[in-house]
């Protein structure tokens, strides 16, 4: 609604300071978004492919586990998922950090590898001593403590799953 100071002064127009603010606002914009977009989206990016590549490298492993070094006793709860999906790594998430744990923990029984991994073997060895108690009372409540398998897997001193050679069973 028009005052009665309108008439005698009418409001100035806004469109040139507008105009002013944007010549000088788009270029600092512009700059911000060309120096940060880039690295964001590389970060993101770069962080889905890592991803991707693991979670590959995971299945392939878990195929050739169940197809070419399958042992009944040690590897009947991982194969039965991985043989009944077709992405295990997504899949059989918890069954493979089970299995993986296992064998992390037979072979920080080895007093060299022990020693060149201290952290990550104290952190099997606690989760290898926690879990099994955990799954004789409900496996419900041994999910959580699987899952943490994954964070000693991303310790600084952790080793990788032992070669596919090594665990084909011996012939009997």
């Amino acid at each position: 609604m028009p005052m009665l100071a309108d008439l005698d002064h009418p409001p100035r127009s806004r469109t040139r300071d507008f105009l002013i603010g944007a010549l000088f606002g788009l270029p600092v914009v512009a700059l911000l978004a060309w120096l940060l977009l880039p690295r964001l989206v590389g970060g993101l990016l770069g962080t889905a492919g890592d991803y991707d590549v693991r979670l590959r490298a995971e299945d392939a492993y878990m195929q050739g586990v169940c197809s070419e070094a399958f042992d009944l006793g040690r590897d009947e709860q991982l194969c039965e998922c991985v043989l009944a999906v077709e992405y295990p790594a997504l899949d059989c998430r918890l069954p493979f950090l089970r299995w993986s744990l296992d064998r992390h923990h037979e072979t920080c029984a080895d007093a060299a590898v022990r020693k060149q991994s201290l952290t990550f073997c104290s952190c099997i060895d606690t989760l290898a001593e926690k879990i099994p108690l955990l799954e004789a009372e409900d496996e419900a409540k041994a999910r959580p403590d699987i899952q943490r398998v994954g964070k000693c897997l991303e310790l600084p001193d952790g080793f990788a799953l032992p070669e596919l050679e090594s665990l084909v069973p011996a012939a009997k």
